[in-house]
């Protein structure tokens, strides 16, 4: 085989071979290419799931926090109607007339007036409206008529038994707190079913 033969057999085998390298490389771009592609769909399907994902989390969540809100709210509400059930008996209770106050006073005490040198601190806008008397009235209701010293309080309604350091505590506030405590429940039941 001469020179030029051997030179053209391998720039055949070489061309040949070339051809196939490049045959095989488009071959491997390709399949490159169609994995890129295939991963990129799956990036965009799984982001697409991530987003979908969040965005009902992020439903939920608002759902959670409009639903909390409306429940305080309501709540709130509640708490408003019953307070205004506690004000309305307040203002009646210290609307009473004095007959009817010296017998609602007689028996939030009447447990509490026993023994003697007690202090009787009835509320000061009672005794302005009432008049001093009613301090006696109200002992004499409950057939006491031991040693009693009378004060005028600063408080709305009610009254305050002292003994050295007992204290007996029947003001409107007290009083209706303790009622309120315990029918509280109760009394949202019956107003909202």
């Amino acid at each position: 085989m001469t020179d030029t033969k051997i030179r053209a057999k391998i720039l055949s085998d070489a061309k040949s071979d070339a051809e196939k390298i490049i045959k095989e490389a488009k071959n491997r771009v390709s399949e490159i290419l169609k994995q890129a592609e295939k991963r990129t769909k799956d990036i965009e399907q799984e982001t697409k799931n991530i987003s979908e994902d969040v965005k009902r989390r992020e439903l939920e969540r608002r759902l959670s926090e409009a639903r909390m809100a409306s429940r305080v709210n309501l709540l709130q509400e509640k708490r408003k109607i019953i307070d205004s059930v506690f004000d309305e008996a307040k203002k009646r209770l210290l609307s009473l007339r004095k007959e009817e106050y010296i017998t609602f006073i007689s028996r939030m005490i009447k447990e509490e007036a026993t023994g003697d040198n007690f202090s009787f601190i009835l509320a000061e806008a009672d005794v302005k409206k009432f008049g001093e008397g009613i301090f006696k009235e109200i002992l004499e209701k409950l057939n006491f008529k031991e040693n009693v010293t009378f004060e005028k309080g600063g408080f709305e309604g009610g009254c305050i038994l002292r003994k050295e350091k007992y204290e007996f505590n029947a003001t409107m506030d007290t009083v209706l707190g303790r009622i309120k405590e315990q029918l509280e429940s109760k009394l949202a039941k019956t107003l909202f079913g």
